[in-house]
């Protein structure tokens, strides 16, 4: 399966997202907060004019970031939202909120969306008590998420725990005891998802191509 495998602080520096808000990284040791322009000889010299097209490529570049998405799943994401009925942006946030990776890193139960696709690829977690091993795969409100049994004491996992007990968890998402699990309680609201990008420009830039 094709896999973003690039480095990812040279890319956050690019799109200017501080690393450690996609992942549980040391703030202190982000390289965008360390170096805040874009890598290269003259990232921190360049003057670039930026156009309407290079703005809305951008948000589209953030978002598939944020959620370790190749182009063809955003596109279907996308394609699928402007079929369904309510405003395109927001629905589009809330698919993609909704993918199982994506709601194991809400909740804690990885330190990044690159974690949480592997321990979801590699059969860690139960849906509703089956198992399930595919990241994209969305979830509807009242599901659970558990770990097995036989993953929730690996060393990975305990890991995870370890750094993300300080994390925020949203509204949206409850943790079930002490970490074995979570269960997706509702759709969330715009204001509550996360992720810094402007999905109108994401609406426009596939409008336009479509």
């Amino acid at each position: 399966m094709a896999r973003e495998l690039g480095p990812r602080g040279k890319l956050c520096r690019r799109l200017g997202i501080p690393l450690s808000r996609i992942s549980a990284k040391d703030p202190d040791k982000d390289p965008v907060l360390r170096r805040p322009y874009p890598p290269g000889q003259h990232g921190a010299t360049a003057r670039v004019s930026v156009s309407d097209f290079a703005q809305r490529l951008r948000e589209k570049q953030k978002l598939k970031l944020y959620y370790g998405l190749l182009e063809k799943q955003c596109r279907s994401a996308f394609l699928e939202a402007r079929r369904s009925p309510g405003n395109t942006g927001k629905v589009l946030m809330q698919l993609l909120e909704s993918r199982l990776d994506a709601l194991v890193l809400r909740a804690g139960l990885a330190t990044s969306i690159r974690q949480a696709r592997q321990f979801v690829r590699h059969g860690y977690f139960q849906v509703n008590g089956k198992r399930a091993d595919i990241p994209s795969i969305r979830l509807k409100p009242g599901n659970e998420v558990r770990f097995h049994p036989a993953h929730l004491k690996l060393a990975a996992v305990q890991d995870a725990f370890g750094r993300m007990k300080s994390r925020q968890v949203p509204a949206y998402v409850q943790v079930l005891g002490e970490g074995e699990g979570m269960r997706y309680v509702r759709l969330p609201e715009r204001e509550e998802i996360p992720v810094d990008v402007n999905e109108p420009f994401i609406v426009e830039y596939y409008a336009q191509r479509s």
